[in-house]
Parts: C-alpha cells; sequence; structure tokens
C-alpha cells in the first residue's frame, strides 16, 4: 500500500460522520412530505354506528287467579337424646302414639285375603337327646385338705363353763386319771367320758396358773432396764458407714406465717468445695416416643437434644436407646459401653426415629423395668414424650401408680416434655415417684436445651439410693418422702415444717457410693437461719399435694380429694394438671 492511498483512507473515515447526518435529514424530509399529501388528498371517513334495533311492542300483564303456595315445614335436626335428659322423652311419647294409631289404622283398612293350602312338608327327622353324662352334674371332692376324722367321733351338747381371765385355752399337767379316760376313749373302748374332762379336772386349777405367771412378771425398773439395753447398739448390729459431712454443705433458709403458728424450712445439700465424693459408673436409658402425636418438627428438636447427650457420657458408663409408639424398639439388646462404635450406632439409630403410628406408653415401661441389674451403678431412664398414650394403658392414674409399685425405687426417671399438649399430671407424677423429676417447657424449640441440661445435672452421681432420717424429737413433716440420687451438679432439695417452737433439728441421709455405705449427719440451726420467704411455704403444699395424690392413687378415698382442694384453698396454691388430674 502507498502512503497516497494511506491518507485518502483516513480522510474518508474522517467524513463519514457528516455524510451520516446528511443522509439522516434527507430522510426526515422525505417522510414529511409523504404525510402531507396524504392528509391533504385523502378525504376525512364518517364515524361508524351500529345499525339501531326494531322496537317490540309491550305486552300487558293480566292476572287471573291468585292461588296461595304451601309452605313447606323446614326439617329440624332434633337434639341427640341422652338417657340422662328426661325432657326428651315428651316429645317422643306423643309421636310414638300417632305412629301405632297410623299402624293400626292401616292395618285393618287392608283387604283379607286367606292365603292358599300348604302342602304337606316332609316331616323332620326325628331328635333323640343326647345321653347324660352324670360326670357333668356331679361335683367330686378328688384331692382333700382337711382331716375328717372328727365327724366320726359323737358330738354331744355342754353347758358354758365360766371363763377365767387370762386363763389359756388348754392347761397342763392334768390328772391321770382323766388322760386315761380320755385315751381309752380315742381307742374305742366304749368308755363315757364328760365333755371337756381333761381340762376341767387339771390340777393345778386355772385361777393358780394365772397367778403364778404374775408373780414372775419384771418390775417396771427391769422391764426400763430391757427396753433400755435393746436400743443399744452391738458390735454385731454397727455396720460399716462412712461420714462424708465435711465434704457437703448444707443451706438451711426458714419463712415464718403470719396466720399459722408453724414454721416451714428448706434445705438444699450441694457440695461444699473442690473435693468431691467419687463419680459413680452409670447405666443410661434414653426413651423416645415416635408417635403421630409427636410431630416431625418437635422430633428434630428432640434427636438433636439425644445427639448432644450422647456426648456427655463417658467411658464408665453404658447406653441403650429405646424408641416407641405402639411396639418398643431397642438400639442394642444388652446394655453397651460407650465407645466410639457403640455411640456411631446410636447416633444413626437416633436418625433414622420417625413418627409414626400409636402410643403404648404402658408396655415400653414394662419393658424399661427388665432392664434394672442389680449392683453398684445406678440406672437413669430419660423419658422424652407428650405423656398421651392412645392404645393398651392409657389412664395416668393406671401408670403411675403400677409402673411405681413394681418399680420401688430403683430406677431413677426422668422426664421431658414441651408444648401445650404435654400432660403434665402424668410426667410429673412419673418422675416424683421414681427418685427422678421433671422438665416441662412451654416452647418446644426449647427442647435441645431442656435435654442438655438434663444430661449435665445427671452425669455425676456420687450417691445413690438415698434414705433419711431426722432425730427422734423432731415433730416436722418433711417432703419428697423418696429422694434422688445425689449428683455433684444438681442440688438435692428438702421442705418441711415445723412447730414453732422448735429451734433445731438433727438430719441423716444414707446411701450408696458403689459397695460402700455412706451417711451424712448435720445438726440444722432453725431458730438461726436466713429468711427464704413465703415460696418455701408454697413449695410444702406442694410436695404435700404430690403425696395426697399418690395416696389417693393408692387407696381412691373421695375424702382424699377434698383434702386437695382445702389445702389448696387455704394456703392460695392453684391445683396442678387441670383435666388431667379430675377434681
Amino acid at each position: 500500500m502507498t502512503v497516497m492511498q494511506a491518507q485518502g483512507g483516513v480522510n474518508l473515515e474522517a467524513r463519514q460522520p457528516w455524510i451520516r447526518a446528511a443522509l439522516f435529514v434527507l430522510a426526515l424530509l422525505i417522510s414529511l412530505a409523504l404525510h402531507s399529501v396524504l392528509m391533504l388528498d385523502i378525504p376525512v371517513l364518517p364515524p361508524i354506528h351500529p345499525p339501531a334495533s326494531p322496537m317490540r311492542p309491550s305486552l300487558p300483564v293480566v292476572m287471573e287467579t291468585v292461588r296461595p303456595v304451601p309452605v313447606e315445614q323446614a326439617y329440624e335436626q332434633p337434639d341427640t337424646f341422652r338417657p340422662e335428659n328426661p325432657d326428651a322423652f315428651e316429645a317422643i311419647e306423643p309421636l310414638q302414639k300417632t305412629l301405632l294409631a297410623d299402624l293400626q289404622a292401616s292395618t285393618e283398612a287392608a283387604p283379607f285375603e286367606p292365603s292358599g293350602p300348604a302342602e304337606a312338608e316332609a316331616p323332620l327327622p326325628e331328635t333323640r337327646p343326647d345321653p347324660l353324662d352324670y360326670r357333668q352334674e356331679i361335683l367330686q371332692i378328688e384331692k382333700f385338705t382337711a382331716e375328717v376324722e372328727l365327724e366320726r367321733l359323737p358330738r354331744r351338747v355342754v353347758p358354758a363353763l365360766p371363763r377365767v381371765e387370762g386363763a389359756p385355752d388348754i392347761t397342763f399337767p392334768s390328772s391321770s386319771e382323766a388322760v386315761a379316760a380320755a385315751a381309752a376313749f380315742a381307742g374305742g373302748s366304749g368308755a363315757k367320758v364328760p365333755g371337756m374332762s381333761v381340762v376341767t379336772q387339771a390340777e393345778p386349777p386355772a385361777e393358780a396358773v394365772v397367778e403364778l405367771v404374775k408373780q414372775n412378771d419384771p418390775t417396771d425398773a427391769e422391764r426400763l432396764q430391757e427396753q433400755s439395753g435393746a436400743l443399744d447398739e452391738t458390735a454385731a448390729d454397727i455396720t460399716q458407714v462412712e461420714p462424708i459431712e465435711q465434704i457437703l454443705a448444707v443451706d438451711v433458709t426458714t419463712y415464718r406465717a403470719t396466720d399459722e403458728d408453724v414454721l416451714y424450712f428448706e434445705l438444699s445439700i450441694s457440695r461444699a468445695g473442690a473435693e468431691a465424693l467419687p463419680v459413680l459408673p452409670k447405666d443410661v436409658l434414653i426413651i423416645q416416643d415416635c408417635s403421630e402425636s409427636i410431630t416431625r418438627t418437635k422430633l428434630g428438636f428432640f434427636k438433636e437434644g439425644i445427639l448432644d447427650y450422647l456426648r456427655t457420657l463417658t467411658i464408665y458408663d453404658r447406653i441403650n436407646i429405646m424408641r416407641y409408639s405402639d411396639t418398643p424398639d431397642l438400639c442394642f439388646e444388652e446394655w453397651a459401653p460407650v465407645t466410639e462404635e457403640t455411640l456411631a450406632q446410636a447416633a444413626r439409630f437416633t436418625q433414622n426415629m420417625r413418627a409414626r403410628g400409636q402410643t403404648d406408653l404402658f408396655t415400653p415401661l414394662q419393658q424399661v423395668l427388665k432392664h434394672h441389674q442389680p449392683g453398684g451403678r445406678p440406672m437413669i431412664a430419660v423419658l422424652m414424650t407428650d405423656g398421651r398414650p392412645t392404645m393398651g394403658t392409657v389412664a395416668s392414674s393406671d401408670i403411675i401408680a403400677n409402673f411405681s409399685r413394681q418399680n420401688q425405687g430403683r430406677i431413677s426417671v426422668f422426664t421431658v416434655g414441651a408444648g401445650d399438649r404435654v400432660n403434665t399430671f402424668l410426667l410429673d407424677l412419673l418422675g416424683h415417684n421414681n427418685r427422678g423429676g421433671a422438665w416441662i417447657m412451654p416452647l418446644r424449640d426449647e427442647i435441645p436445651a431442656a435435654v442438655r441440661r438434663t444430661a449435665r445435672e445427671l452425669s455425676q452421681p456420687v450417691l445413690a439410693h438415698l434414705d433419711y432420717h431426722f432425730s427422734g424429737d423432731s415433730a416436722a413433716e418433711v417432703y419428697p418422702g423418696t429422694l434422688t440420687h445425689l449428683y455433684l451438679d444438681r442440688p438435692l432439695r428438702l421442705v418441711g415444717r415445723a412447730p414453732l417452737g422448735q429451734k433445731n433439728v438433727v438430719l441423716q441421709i444414707v446411701g450408696d457410693s458403689g459397695p460402700i455405705r455412706r451417711d451424712m449427719v448435720f445438726q440444722l440451726d432453725l431458730a438461726g437461719a436466713g429468711d427464704g420467704g413465703e415460696g418455701i411455704r408454697r413449695e410444702w403444699v406442694m410436695q404435700k399435694i404430690y403425696k395426697l395424690i399418690n395416696d389417693h392413687l393408692a387407696s381412691g378415698r373421695v375424702e382424699i380429694l377434698r383434702e386437695i382442694r382445702d389445702l389448696s384453698i387455704r394456703h392460695n396454691v392453684p391445683l396442678p394438671y387441670g383435666t388431667d388430674f379430675p377434681m
């Protein structure tokens, strides 16, 4: 390419914008000219209207006759008949009479048409009665459980003998003649022995025997010495119990009611410091309700809590998981030690839980009782449910009473529930009666936190199967009657009521620390304790109501319900559980 050609190309590209602008102006002028010509030459089109439709002449309306239209009476659904409502018979009885009268009139008006002669039917075969089986008519005693030799002895009526106060029924020794006569009569010699001859001819007489017995009675001083000796412990009576009160602390608070001459107190037992009792290895059974009443969302929260619970177990513990709806299903056939493999299997078992089927709660609880193994390990069962069984044993009172009676405090049961449909009566009493407790949350999204709290507080048991005793001069009424195990991270609480004049009490708590029996003895100064407020009395009233409810479940006495109601009204404490417990 030459230099001139390159310069020519550059000038052409520089002139292109001016050329494009000129062409645009030219096209615009041509468009305006064409539109002007069209507007001047084409005439204006008239507006188009649809053709008018011809109007038909209106016809006059003539009313010939007027007939009334019968109004049909609307059918009214009768009220549901209830046997306890006698007013329902007032409307039914006239209707029955009218129907019977119409039926009789229609029957009488119908023409009578006699039926034709019946054909002779073949005679039925003669039936003979079955032969009488006398074995079905005679009751026979196959095995005698009582001797009948006395029936062979002759019986005679003897006059009533005067009774001697304090005399034994038979007095020995007797005279040799009376014994010989009785022996001859028993041998069939035909001798006639007067009735009660052995007793009436006794020597010495009954009066003399009574006096002789009274002479051998101990004096009052000897009797008091004997009773005092019975209270003294011997070497064989003393058990190996190690004291542990030095590593535990007791916090005492009181409340003096202005409307009562009593003193309410609360005891809280926890560890005193860094020194602690050895933690016991434990057996943990997690029980999950997987029925349809547990929605998929709520079951997801429970599964999240179970996975967190598994992370708190130690290598010294043993684990098992049960899921149930209409039938229970176990993760392991036996107790499994806590290892990486067993925890992974338990996690898979938990993730595969699905909400389906009905709810049978009592059958899984029967399976729980079979998992208890005697020994030093405390067994803890954590039940997660809404407490609404739909099959099997469904009455809450029967489930609580039967399981608690069979368990006898061997298995510690804790319950976890959430939502507004939880059967708090069942969950509370099932835990209260079996060395446990209940965590019931108002919202279902609080379930994982409640399960984590349960795992944390129950992770370190140090003393199992506790019993407590107060000093003999104490008139205190203390609840609960059955204590939970003692855990390092869960204080042990007791509430009581004592006379206003009682200044101090002595408390002893005994429990098992593996194979070792331990106890703690505390002298409690009620007079110098701090003020705990009216909440102590309200807690005591609730624990008293728990005790009365259990008494009602065991006996069914109606007066216990009245006592519960009076206790609630007198202390302004609302009755628990609402419709779940009939009052």
